[in-house]
């Protein structure tokens, strides 16, 4: 995806859906409910929708493809890189399932919460 050529315009079709959806959940929503504007931004993730931490090369350590959701991961994550940084010996956590080898493997992991 080149952010460049990004469509940042609503998808009608999807935005009624979504308001169709969330009128069945919770009784805020119901008939009445319009959609006033709307826009697109890109989801960056990776393909199997998980972030990467690793060592990619001998002094490189990535961590990317959080999303939106990296703020609330970013404590955790500064002390996983610090730890990858000074060594497998100072890992308090095993971050192996989320190395860069999982997209060559195939050994992805599964995204449970989203559609």
């Amino acid at each position: 995806m080149d952010p460049d050529r990004f469509d940042e315009s609503m998808d009608v079709e999807w935005a009624v859906e979504a308001t169709e959806r969330a009128d069945d959940a919770a009784a805020y929503f119901g008939p009445e409910t319009r959609i006033r504007n709307g826009w697109a931004g890109l989801y960056a993730v990776t393909p199997d929708h998980h972030a990467i931490l690793d060592e990619a090369v001998p002094g490189l350590v990535v961590a990317a493809g959080f999303s939106g959701h990296g703020f609330q991961h970013a404590p955790a994550t500064g002390e996983a890189v610090a730890d990858l940084c000074l060594g497998e010996d100072a890992c308090e956590v095993d971050v192996s399932a989320l190395s860069l080898d999982r997209f060559e493997s195939g050994e992805t992991l599964r995204e449970r919460n989203v559609a």
